[in-house]
């Protein structure tokens, strides 16, 4: 008799336990919700905040200046020297980087902590970007607002696409300067000219990655327009930094005086781009 009450009793506890299991999305979700995050490059940062889990995030690298939300996060050094030390301090949960600054001892270091690491491959093109996206939302039980940002990507570059057919041949020149001391160039194959392209601009910088300006490479170049970060033209003779080279004095972009900006944090492939792309078109081919 006794075995068949007990019998009894765990039948009727299937139906709960079953409950609960179906249940598991959701519990899944109040943990992410609870998740302490530390983010480690300004694109991930970024991807985060759009995903609406910036609330989560402890710690990020001193690269995460985008959305502004960003500033108020504890601040981790550069990505390249963070220290497990100071990460652990936080008593983050998961720990999110792209594999640029790839540490192996860190991340091992970490998830002997407890900590659960998501590395992701370094976006080059959009679809890796929405790779990153994909993971990332996954990772933090938000699928749906992942796909909902990669729709809005996917509508950023075609209202992109519609603006640059209404643009006639040429294209324009422009390059990408940035540095203190010294100027650097922006080349191909870099994160720069990747956004020079969606923007229907040309680099005339042709070799690959990112080298100093002299006078020689400036002359060959000619640019029509200077691009450089916003910082670059704080103060009162930003601009005069530029043009009082003679070098550019004498290009095109010199005599004209034609020069734009883009945010620091926006000189990475990541979510802002296309955005950054049409305001890029905008300035240099004057349409509104």
């Amino acid at each position: 008799m006794k075995k068949i009450i007990c019998l009894l009793f765990f039948c009727t506890l299937l139906p709960i336990a079953n409950a609960k299991a179906q249940a598991s999305p959701s519990a899944n979700k109040n943990a992410s919700t609870n998740a302490r995050i530390v983010s480690s490059g300004s694109n991930i940062t970024e991807i985060l905040f759009a995903l609406g889990a910036g609330k989560q995030i402890v710690g990020a690298d001193k690269t995460s200046s985008s959305p502004p939300q960003a500033k108020a996060i504890a601040t981790l050094g550069h990505p390249s020297h963070l220290s497990i030390e100071g990460i652990i301090s936080l008593r983050p949960t998961i720990f999110i980087s792209d594999d640029k600054y790839l540490n192996p001892t860190l991340n091992y270091q970490l998830e002997r902590a407890g900590t659960k690491v998501l590395i992701v491959k370094q976006a080059s093109n959009m679809s890796e970007l929405n790779t990153q996206i994909h993971e990332i939302s996954y990772l933090l039980d938000l699928p749906q607002q992942g796909e909902a940002l990669i729709k809005g990507l996917e509508s950023d570059l075609e209202e992109l696409s519609i603006l640059k057919q209404t643009r006639s041949l040429p294209y324009m020149k422009a390059i990408f300067l940035y540095g203190k001391d010294s100027l650097l160039i922006a080349g191909q194959k870099t994160p720069i000219d990747f956004l020079l392209n969606m923007a229907g601009i040309v680099n005339p910088a042709s070799f690959d990655g990112i080298k100093p300006m002299t006078p020689e490479s400036i002359i060959i170049i000619n640019p029509d327009v200077i691009i450089t970060v916003d910082k670059a033209l704080s103060g009162e003779n930003g601009k005069e930094r530029f043009f009082s080279i003679p070098a550019i004095s004498a290009t095109p972009a010199g005599i004209n005086k034609r020069i734009t900006t883009i945010p620091i944090s926006h000189t990475n492939l990541g979510i802002n781009t296309p955005k950054t792309a049409k305001k890029l078109f905008h300035e240099i081919y004057g349409t509104n």
